[in-house]
């Protein structure tokens, strides 16, 4: 049998812990008295680019040669290619190795009344600061540490953060205040649906919705960022994410909208011009994070977690054999490593218990609160392959200054209207 793994440069144990499972499972069979063994290679690979992946998987289908298992890859994509094989009778079967796996991840990967996924692990968006930036802006420690609490009570807003940003950039301490993903994804929406209310599915509806006060206010946002206090560049939307995380990593930018995952990357990466990989403790005293901020005053902050999968191919010969290892593969004792290393959060409520994760795994530790003011990003619906790229290009055009936020709602809302036709509630 065979597994590809995909993510970014921390989450190598998605394979590893695939290797692991399969071992635990020989074990068992051994023990058990069978022949049957399972000899399963076990691949991980970074792929910058998801339409360079998708073109891959694809590909593989075409030629009848995908795997077993595919972990971190678009579910959603290869479920509608119908690349995949339900595996909700095998969930049931084995449901006591993921009794402590809340229910809204456990079942998250639904499509039209199937179950196409089981979910890997868990990731929260997580919204980052330079400490060491605001020390030289004269913020004592007591200041830095209250900082992300504020947040989280609502007394800091993004144009707060804009407002703190233009001061910074002015003084000459960072050449941008901050910096967001240069392309479709989920940290760039949350000023709208994790934020105002907004929201892009309607589960009862079975349609794709946008939300047109939600999304002015996202776009007067960015436009106040990015044409007003100019701590935005106006060409963010295209930046080589090598340029992100070496300009945040190295100083030269205040605030980076990322993800829990990066906090991993920048201790496996060598981002940093002087230090390469960052070491914890570089990471501990230099950089912070919270929440992402509220739009208005008192308002409320959040985040958006994603969970990632491991998926069933139809071409795998033993789909019964392949989930339970991808079960066993998110186990306490394995997860807990994928966890330190990638920075993402657990599945299982006992990784949680674990004295290793309660020892090495500070920084998820530190952020499980967020879990409270979460909204996930499932959008299993086809609208979803084409609204993100219409969004964006209502954005650039915000950040460049071609359109108003205003004018660029008009935009999204026609565009999205003649995309999806009926299938797009337009509130």
């Amino acid at each position: 049998m065979e597994a590809w793994c995909y993510g970014s440069p921390a989450e190598g144990f998605k394979a590893t812990n695939i290797d692991r499972a399969t071992r635990l499972l020989n074990k068992m069979l051994e023990a058990a008295g069978s022949n049957v063994r399972v000899d399963m290679k076990a691949t991980f690979e970074h792929v910058p680019s998801a339409d360079a992946l998708k073109s891959k998987i694809t590909a593989a289908y075409e030629a009848g040669q995908l795997p077993d298992i595919l972990g971190g890859t678009d579910t959603l994509y290869e479920i509608r290619a119908g690349f995949l094989t339900p595996v909700e009778d095998y969930l049931t079967k084995y449901e006591d190795l993921a009794a402590d796996i809340p229910y809204s991840l456990l079942w998250r990967f639904m499509y039209k009344g199937n179950l196409y996924g089981l979910s890997a692990d868990s990731a929260a968006h997580t919204f980052y600061f330079r400490k060491d930036v605001l020390r030289q802006l004269g913020w004592d420690e007591a200041a830095i540490d209250a900082f992300p609490d504020k947040i989280r009570k609502g007394e800091i807003t993004w144009y707060d953060i804009s407002r703190i940003a233009k001061e910074a950039k002015a003084k000459g301490l960072v050449k941008w205040g901050i910096y967001h993903r240069p392309n479709p994804g989920g940290s760039l929406w949350i000023p709208y649906y994790t934020l105002t209310g907004g929201n892009f599915y309607d589960l009862e509806e079975d349609k794709m919705v946008l939300d047109k006060n939600s999304l002015l206010k996202m776009y007067k946002v960015y436009y106040q960022m990015a044409q007003i206090d100019k701590v935005l560049p106006s060409t963010m939307i295209g930046t080589s994410w090598r340029k992100i995380h070496t300009d945040f990593v190295n100083g030269r930018v205040l605030f980076w909208m990322g993800g829990c995952w990066q906090w991993g990357e920048w201790q496996r990466v060598a981002y940093h011009e002087e230090l390469g990989e960052l070491s914890a403790s570089y990471a501990w005293e230099n950089i912070g994070f919270s929440l992402y901020p509220a739009v208005e005053t008192w308002g409320e902050p959040g985040v958006a977690v994603g969970t990632t999968s491991y998926v069933i191919p139809k071409q795998s010969k033993h789909p019964e054999l392949a989930c339970l290892i991808a079960l066993l593969a998110s186990q306490p004792a394995f997860e807990v490593d994928h966890n330190i290393t990638s920075g993402k959060l657990p599945l299982h409520g006992g990784t949680r218990s674990l004295p290793k994760f309660k020892e090495e795994a500070k920084f998820v530790a530190a952020i499980s609160y967020f879990s409270d003011y979460a909204l996930s990003e499932w959008m299993p619906h086809e609208g979803w392959i084409v609204l993100p790229s219409i969004l964006v290009e209502g954005l650039t055009k915000v950040e460049q200054g071609e359109l108003t936020p205003e004018k660029a709602v008009d935009l999204v809302v026609a565009r999205a209207k003649a995309e999806l036709g009926d299938e797009i509630i337009i509130k």
